[in-house]
């Protein structure tokens, strides 16, 4: 199965407890008022990745990295559900010991029953509902006031969450990435 992917970063230590893989996700249909990743919304631009292959990438950057879990975010993951669904049932099945996360703007009644329910059965934690720049948030992971940080195991608790910042990543080929939290958040290079 096919997921298009707007960006991959191997490392990371704002997108969810401890460091962890992030794929960002390509495509989204919901506007949020003062979205942080406009390029990501263009369903047709980004790349088209089999699941088998990001598994293999995940794979390669747990060994050369030390990460503790996948958080997957977008676009919009929801909109590219069974492949994402897919992607976290081989997680799993590959890597137990490994967590997941998911960054979704649609809230859990918004939500397919079955199929949210099934997707929760291999997230440990979840942002939910959409970004709204004019409501912003200081909790962990948690932009906007309107949007909730869901745990569904107890691998993690609420403590776990670190406060909201920046990541800065340059690679040696001049590769810029910057993720986390760009209007509260305190920046963190690496």
């Amino acid at each position: 199965m096919l997921l298009r992917v707007h960006a991959l970063m191997e490392s990371s230590t704002v997108n969810g407890p401890g460091a962890r893989a992030v794929i960002w996700v390509q495509g989204c249909s919901l506007g949020c008022l003062g979205c942080w990743n406009p390029d990501t919304h263009d369903p047709l631009r980004g790349s088209r990745s089999d699941v088998s292959e990001l598994l293999e990438w995940f794979a390669k950057a747990s060994h050369e990295n030390r990460i503790e879990g996948l958080t997957i975010s977008g676009g919009e993951p929801m909109e590219q559900a069974p492949a994402v669904l897919e992607l976290l049932r081989g997680l799993r099945e590959a890597h137990p010991e490994m967590t997941t996360g998911l960054f979704s703007g649609y809230t859990e009644r918004e939500l397919p029953e079955a199929l949210w329910r099934a997707m929760q059965s291999y997230l440990d934690f979840a942002v939910l509902g959409r970004y709204n720049a004019r409501r912003p948030s200081h909790h962990p992971l948690v932009s906007s006031t309107n949007q909730l940080l869901r745990l569904y195991t107890a691998r993690y608790s609420m403590a776990d969450f670190a406060p909201q910042s920046v990541e800065v990543r340059i690679d040696d080929t001049g590769l810029t990435q910057i993720t986390g939290f760009p209007v509260l958040g305190s920046p963190v290079l690496g």
